[in-house]
């Protein structure tokens, strides 16, 4: 089949346009080739990402108290996170600075006042446990501890924390504890599947059903 000649008229358009196309593209490529000598890019290559920091030693009771002032004030908690996100916590230490990590403390306290605020927020979750215990349906506290049991039995069993019998262990009924609390203080979200294999490592490390519960929260 013969091409289809152009008009003339649209011939007429095309070699007008043409001028215009082509000083339109010598402007983008002058531009184009400003911007890549302001920002130093090699010619078609993008900058290189900064390098990160080299990792550091995990954070040590030492490195801790680096990061704390008169009466055990912390005073540098970014970089205190910093050093946490680059190389870690020693085992030993994270019962201390998970606490601080997942904002248990109000910004500002003293060695003494994170003691009291640890001892009064155990008092409140002691009391809020029972309170919302109580006020729960029967229906919706037999759900609740249903959905939680399912995941409590079978989470980190292998763990020395978690292991042994299942009957009468102290750690798999603080763990269920804490979660069903949190699951009766917030109904719209309740108990979701997971949620125990997050609360489980903080219950191992802190020991602690109510901070444990801090922490989650």
């Amino acid at each position: 089949v013969a091409a289809v000649e152009p008009l003339p008229e649209r011939r007429s358009l095309l070699a007008a346009a043409l001028p215009f196309t082509q000083a339109l593209l010598a402007q983008v490529g002058r531009t184009l080739a400003r911007a890549q000598a302001a920002l130093a890019w090699p010619e078609g290559s993008p900058p290189s990402p900064p390098s990160p920091p080299p990792p550091c030693a995990p954070l040590s009771d030492a490195d801790l108290r680096t990061y704390l002032g008169p009466g055990g004030r912390l005073l540098r908690p970014h970089d205190l996170r910093l050093h946490v996100y680059h190389g870690g916590v020693e085992p030993g230490l994270r019962k201390v600075v998970w606490r601080y990590l997942l904002n248990v403390f109000p910004a500002g306290l003293s060695g003494q006042e994170r003691l009291a605020h640890l001892r009064r927020k155990a008092g409140e979750y002691t009391a809020l446990k029972a309170l919302l215990a109580a006020r729960a349906a029967p229906a919706e506290l037999a759900l609740v501890g249903a959905a939680v049991r399912k995941d409590v039995v079978r989470t980190d069993r292998g763990h020395p924390y978690f292991g042994g019998p299942e009957e009468g262990h102290p750690h798999l009924a603080a763990l269920q504890a804490l979660l069903t609390t949190f699951a009766l203080g917030h109904p719209r979200l309740s108990y979701c599947q997971g949620m125990s294999d997050v609360a489980a490592p903080l219950l191992a490390v802190l020991d602690d059903e109510a901070q444990a519960f801090l922490c989650f929260c």
